[in-house]
């Protein structure tokens, strides 16, 4: 692995590469969710840095990427940050693959740009949620309202929030814990966060989603509290060329929970006839 920062559409972006390129295979780029960071694939990317080359990149205000105070924290904007960030690296051939708000995100990136997105892969991908509530969008110009927002991250209880996105709760260990905790520190991360509850529009329409034409996976974690198999199955129903798989004993963290699963399963759909 090798890591990287670079200005892309005017912020920093911090980006790690695995692999090299492949003949004939795609190049698979990897969005994590909300509150998380490319740490969230790490587990997942070993079962296929030797087949694919994979960059996995920090979207601003969250990892190691900027916390920007000019970048417009809206999703259709990450996805043209996605659009450029692949055009930078000089992809011809990509597979998006996004994890929980980041699914969302490579959906909205493959329905603007068909020429340099091949197919997508989503795994417990948020969708048909509205735009923030006005009262928090108005709460987030409150003076000093981060401080407060960061005080009440730290007195929560960590175990119980990864409970409620593990099913496993074996896999929780200290490392995983502060693997996803230490961004959490920056008082930066939560006036980014504060910046997306503003800038957030909402999730794309079913009437835009079932404009994708791209082959797309979708997979589920049947006990996933945070985004529920519902979603994936209004998903499968929207997308024109898509199919759905489903996990037992499975929560949200699919790359963490599953990922030799998850692996094979994209393996799979990626050597499909398109």
């Amino acid at each position: 692995m090798t890591e990287y920062t670079k200005c892309i559409n005017g912020v920093k972006i911090y980006y790690e590469k695995h692999g090299s390129p492949q003949q004939n295979q795609p190049v698979l780029v990897m969005v994590h969710g909300y509150l998380s960071s490319t740490f969230s694939f790490r587990t997942l990317i070993p079962y296929l840095k030797d087949k694919y080359q994979i960059y996995a990149l920090d979207l601003p205000g969250f990892g190691q990427s900027e916390k920007s105070m000019t970048f417009v924290y809206s999703l259709e904007n990450y996805a043209k940050l996605v659009i450029a960030f692949i055009d930078t690296m000089n992809i011809k051939k990509a597979v998006l693959i996004g994890h929980s708000m980041g699914g969302q995100i490579c959906l909205n990136a493959a329905k603007k740009s068909p020429r340099l997105i091949s197919k997508v892969v989503c795994l417990s991908a948020s969708g048909y949620m509205g735009k923030v509530k006005r009262t928090i969008r108005f709460a987030s110009y409150i003076p000093f309202i981060s401080y407060y927002i960061k005080r009440y991250f730290e007195k929560k209880d960590a175990m119980k929030v990864f409970l409620d996105v593990v099913h496993n709760r074996d896999l929780i260990d200290e490392s995983m814990k502060e693997g996803y905790l230490k961004p959490m520190r920056d008082i930066n991360f939560y006036r980014s966060l504060l910046r997306l509850a503003r800038h957030r529009e909402g999730d794309m329409y079913s009437s835009e989603i079932k404009q994708i034409r791209q082959p797309v996976l979708l997979l589920w974690g049947k006990e996933d509290k945070v985004v529920p198999v519902s979603i994936g199955k209004r998903l499968n129903a929207d997308l024109p060329a898509s199919e759905l798989r489903i996990y037992e004993n499975t929560g949200h963290l699919l790359p963490e929970e599953k990922p030799e699963e998850t692996a094979k399963d994209i393996d799979a759909f990626l050597n499909q006839r398109i």
